[in-house]
């Protein structure tokens, strides 16, 4: 296909030539401020999540985004084949409730800055698992960012219980080599326990004093919240010999409840709940958890 371009020659007086050449060195200014950011102003580094029960529908994603850029950008969305949608969601406490919620308008990542999305605070959430997430895989996404676009990134799935990334995964732009994350010190537990109706959002608390804290935020298949009648918490360990414990948790808000439980140790146990939504309504869903001292 043939482009043909038109000129057109024109004489300007010296005051003309004046205004045109400073138009031109403003337009020139401009672009310079509204040019989107280069590609390898951002970079992706150590995205990881962590292994899912069979039949579970939702993982989240933990990552670190760098700028390098002279200016803010920021993180719009993201898609990958995994999973139905991924919606980037932000934890705060309500109440001394962690409540998750989608970011409006997208995560910003400041100039010269970076961001962690990390366990307990903002993170990508998968939601449609086509299968579970398996130990040792690596599931691949795409970021859209505001003004670097795409970067394609692959997320390395650690074990039910994983604080972290067990090997750093390279830059997706050009970038100066990171050293490994420092190691963590033990913190609150968090996981999405999912069913075909019922959606809860879990914090468990490293123990303390024999006991553990677990609060819990219910949602809908819509994700909005869901009231409910009452809930039974219910903590077992098969590789332990000690009874399953069960306890009615309490009423925080209509969506939002926490209870305490004695546990004998750390380790891998697996949580229920027990879902009263109305008289003859009941929902029973469980996940494995990580407990921690």
């Amino acid at each position: 296909m043939k482009v043909i371009t038109a000129w057109t020659e024109c004489t300007l007086r010296p005051s003309r030539l004046r205004l045109s050449l400073f138009g031109a060195l403003a337009s020139i200014a401009l672009l310079a401020v509204v040019m989107p950011a280069a590609a390898d102003d951002v970079s992706v580094q150590q995205a990881w999540s962590r292994a899912t029960p069979k039949g579970a529908q939702v993982a989240s994603g933990y990552l670190i985004i760098e700028n390098r850029g002279a200016s803010a950008d920021r993180l719009i969305s993201a898609a990958t084949p995994a999973a139905t949608k991924i919606e980037i969601h932000e934890t705060t406490t309500l109440d001394g409730i962690m409540v998750m919620r989608p970011i409006e308008g997208g995560l910003t990542i400041p100039p010269g800055a970076s961001v962690t999305l990390e366990p307990g605070g903002s993170h990508l959430m998968f939601i449609g698992l086509s299968a579970p997430f398996s130990e040792g895989e690596r599931v691949p996404a795409a970021l859209m960012f505001e003004k670097a676009g795409k970067i394609d990134v692959t997320f390395d799935i650690g074990s039910v219980g994983a604080r972290g990334p067990g090997t750093s995964i390279a830059v997706v732009a050009a970038a100066v080599p990171k050293p490994p994350p420092r190691a963590r010190a033990p913190d609150d537990f968090l996981t999405h326990i999912c069913g075909t109706r019922v959606m809860a959002n879990v914090t468990v608390s490293p123990i303390r004093a024999g006991q553990v804290a677990v609060s819990i935020e219910l949602e809908n298949a819509e994700e909005l919240p869901l009231a409910a009648q009452s809930l039974l918490v219910a903590l077992s360990n098969p590789d332990a010999p000690v009874a399953p414990m069960t306890t009615e948790a309490e009423r925080v808000a209509s969506d939002k409840w926490r209870a305490r439980l004695p546990v004998a140790g750390p380790g891998k146990w697996s949580l229920a709940l027990g879902i009263q939504i109305a008289a003859n309504d009941r929902v029973d869903i469980a996940a494995p958890i990580l407990i921690e001292k």
